[in-house]
């Protein structure tokens, strides 16, 4: 079986085309062919829209038996719909899967963009022997989700919100209308704020305080894992999202703020930014959905 799977995140839309052997085996799906677009955020739901459709449009869609979108926003599991959205303007309320269903004529799931990235990495990644996985995706926001045991259904599978959890009482405003949330200081925008906009400058700076916003990036980072850990006691963490790709930079020197506070196991993700569309049609193909 051919499927096409798309990540939808606030600066690029990532699409794959995906041979399918065996459903449930996760060894058994291999990308045929890979393609990135800038997403266009900051144009809106339409635009979004629009962007979509043409990744999808890269491949020969007509040869695919389902289409699997993992997008920025809050998702309802079951109807495929854009509850809420930060990262996207008027992207709030879209009924997407129905949207892409209509214009493709094809059965088409949508999930959350963490949440694909934390199934692609609990099946085919790093967390492949976890009972139970927390994923971090640092990127334009910050995305974090948990996966209990290997069901996918809408129990099973949680979009934690995380990103939303306040760290800092009277901090920077977040566009959820909340000051001080934990994506306002663990993500590649709040790091780019310090006139950054190429992270490898500021992982290498010698100033003096480059160094203090890292170590404080290390411990907010560490304390938003620590929150999770509490509520939700995942056997393992998993860190991924575009900032990861940076993590020969930083990484080693994030695990001795990390280990400090916390003793759950704690890893890399593996599959880069193929995650999310991995995730996507492998839940689409696998998972228990109501409306989709």
């Amino acid at each position: 079986m051919l499927a096409i799977g798309v990540d939808v995140g606030g600066t690029s839309i990532k699409s794959a085309l995906i041979e399918v052997g065996e459903a449930q085996n996760a060894d058994d799906y291999k990308i045929l062919k890979f393609a990135s677009i800038p997403s266009q955020a900051n144009g809106g739901r339409d635009v979004v829209i629009a962007n979509i459709i043409k990744a999808i449009e890269r491949f020969k869609w007509q040869d695919c038996e389902i289409i699997a979108v993992a997008t920025a926003g809050s998702i309802d599991w079951d109807s495929g719909e854009v509850v809420y959205a930060t990262t996207i303007p008027h992207y709030s309320g879209t009924q997407l899967s129905k949207i892409l269903s209509e214009h493709f004529g094809k059965r088409v799931v949508v999930v959350n963009d963490a949440v694909g990235a934390l199934i692609g990495e609990s099946f085919m990644g790093a967390g492949k022997r976890a009972d139970s996985v927390m994923m971090f995706t640092i990127g334009t926001g910050l995305g974090a989700s948990f996966l209990a045991g290997k069901k996918l259904d809408g129990n099973c599978v949680t979009d934690t919100y995380l990103g939303h959890c306040v760290l800092h009482e009277d901090g920077r405003i977040c566009a959820c209308g909340k000051k001080g949330c934990a994506e306002q200081y663990v993500s590649a925008t709040a790091l780019k704020r310090y006139g950054n906009e190429n992270l490898y400058h500021l992982f290498n700076s010698l100033d003096v305080s480059h160094k203090r916003v890292l170590l404080d990036f290390y411990k907010d980072l560490s304390a938003i894992i620590a929150k999770s850990i509490k509520l939700y006691n995942p056997s393992l963490i998993i860190v991924g999202g575009g900032v990861i790709e940076m993590a020969q930079y930083w990484w080693q020197r994030f695990l001795k703020e990390y280990k400090s506070m916390n003793s759950t196991p704690i890893a890399r993700a593996s599959l880069g930014n193929k995650a999310g569309a991995l995730g996507s049609v492998y839940a689409g193909i696998n998972g228990e959905f109501k409306n989709q």
